[in-house]
């Protein structure tokens, strides 16, 4: 692949900071733009800091020599966020960019959107047909939608949407970051028989998966699920976690239906407060359900994964254990 000039929104985040530290690695230039104050010392990046909602930012910051565009900024927690704040950013937020990208000739373009497009529906590929249950998978469900209508615009422009599921790894401190720090701290409690099947990836193998489509974009608009192989289930992530901290895990479960009763009421403290808790009614029917979204379609074009999920379990949990106070 030769070097190429990136725009990247969400550059600072979880996925975000560590995808433009690879892409910097491969040679390439990056101009990032984030709410957040940067962090990365490199002289091929170039740090904005701002909000993807500021057309007059965007367009100042994007030109004509930009080769793609990589979007990953996004409104995503459960709570404490209006529908319009979810639309706002995620769609609106999205057509900015692509007019952007429109005005500056800019014709390859990467979204990251999500399984949340998807709704309850386990077991769901890339041609199964969207139902999303949430606001926010709703908005990410608009969001594709305008990249296809930019798509349809131009047969020149080309356009990789990526839907990942459930993404862990070190610096992360949401999803599965809870329930390590739970079972390294020796406070987990199960909810069920852990014999639901999850589908999570490990952020190394996502980047992974973002390079191999950058350096195979053609014309068109394809779409793809991104998780790790093969899903595991509750109680193998809670055994991998345990071990890899060399601790144990109680016996002791509380009942599904006690359990989603307390979400109720967590859920209320959380609408009228606005606050984001640990422990929400949409966190417990995500721990708590089948959720297996294949990623064949990827492994079909000729990516593969280089770590296994509990290579990537055993890294998070290490770097927990490194780095807890």
């Amino acid at each position: 692949m030769k070097d190429l000039k990136i725009f990247i929104t969400g550059s600072q985040g979880f996925i975000g900071k560590l995808l433009t530290k690879s892409l910097l690695e491969n040679g390439h230039e990056i101009i990032g733009l984030d709410l957040l104050k940067n962090s990365i010392d490199h002289k091929k990046y170039t740090h904005i800091q701002g909000n993807i909602m500021d057309s007059s930012l965007l367009s100042n910051s994007m030109s004509a020599s930009i080769d793609a565009v990589i979007h990953l900024a996004a409104e995503h927690k459960d709570y404490g966020i209006s529908d319009a704040e979810y639309f706002s950013v995620n769609e609106k937020g999205t057509q900015n960019l692509l007019e952007c990208a429109n005005d500056n000739s800019i014709n390859n373009f990467i979204f990251f959107s999500s399984v949340a497009i998807y709704g309850q529906i386990n077991g769901a590929t890339e041609i199964t047909p969207p139902s999303p249950s949430t606001s926010y998978g709703k908005s990410k469900l608009a969001a594709e939608n305008a990249l296809k209508y930019w798509v349809d615009d131009d047969p020149n422009r080309s356009a990789r949407i990526i839907r990942p599921t459930v993404v862990f790894g070190p610096n992360n401190f949401a999803n599965i970051f809870r329930l390590i720090s739970r079972v390294c701290d020796e406070k987990f409690l199960w909810v069920g028989n852990g014999e639901n099947i999850k589908s999570i990836a490990y952020v190394e193998n996502l980047v992974a998966a973002t390079l191999f489509l950058l350096d195979s974009l053609k014309p068109g608009l394809e779409i793809y699920n991104y998780s790790d192989q093969p899903p595991i289930s509750i109680k193998e992530l809670v055994n991998i976690v345990a071990n890899s901290a060399s601790v144990n895990v109680p016996n002791f479960r509380i009942p599904t239906k006690i359990a989603f009763s307390i979400a109720g009421l967590i859920d209320s403290f959380g609408k009228v407060f606005r606050f984001n808790f640990s422990f929400s009614k949409e966190r417990f029917k995500k721990f708590s359900a089948n959720s297996n979204y294949p990623s064949d379609k990827i492994r079909a074009s000729g990516y593969r994964q280089e770590i296994t999920i509990s290579e990537g379990i055993k890294k998070t949990v290490e770097w927990y254990l490194e780095t807890k106070v």
